[in-house]
């Protein structure tokens, strides 16, 4: 009888190997250690001084990291020119982030879309102390902005983000980039999705 149990039992398994059931077991559990992190543009934000007296937008940026697949952590550093900055740091479902950014703010203050990147690891209690941080580490236009804070996020949340090609350096020339060239022409290059509008 117990011959008979054994052969069953290597039927079955080599049965279960053919059909590739056990990749499609094992996918869940592979699926849930990954993660995933959006960039929120407010695309008419901040503006400067640009040639012959026009103003130029610079963009603001706001980030997103999924916890689980039923809630995010989402938030920015904002205010308007000459103003002290505040952080927002939040949780909710993907539609309520959704909301929340989409209804946050009206005009140029305003997000008005997003791109986001999987990734194959997810720290969420690390990124969400990042994110504590960015909430009272100062602000500094040039290196310690919405941009750079959102990046230092990101680098807590998945060593993967460490890597430039998959998320840029936002100072590489050691004063940070603007929000709006480093969404609009340095993600697509690393493989972030298209841009969606909110």
């Amino acid at each position: 009888m117990g011959k008979i149990k054994s052969a069953f039992a290597a039927t079955a398994a080599a049965a279960v190997l053919a059909t590739g059931a056990v990749t499609t077991l094992t996918a869940p559990a592979e699926a849930a250690a990954g993660g995933r992190v959006c960039l929120v543009l407010a695309p008419n934000s901040v503006d400067l001084d640009g040639p012959k007296g026009r103003l130029r937008p610079l963009g603001h940026i706001g980030w997103a990291f999924r916890n689980s697949s039923k809630t995010w952590t989402y938030g920015a550093t904002e205010g308007d020119t000459d103003q002290p900055k505040t952080t927002f740091i939040q949780t909710g479902s993907w539609n309520r982030m959704l909301h929340n950014f989409k209804t946050r703010h009206t005009g140029n203050q305003a997000y008005g879309k997003y791109r986001c990147l999987n990734t194959p690891s997810a720290n969420v209690a690390k990124a969400q102390r990042a994110a504590s941080t960015s909430a009272k580490n100062g602000y500094n236009l040039a290196r310690n902005n919405c941009l750079t804070k959102s990046v230092d996020i990101f680098h807590a949340y998945s060593p993967w983000l460490n890597n430039s090609r998959h998320l840029p350096d936002p100072k590489p020339y050691g004063i940070s980039l603007t929000p709006n060239h480093y969404y609009n022409d340095l993600l697509p290059k690393a493989g972030w999705g298209g841009t969606i509008k909110l």
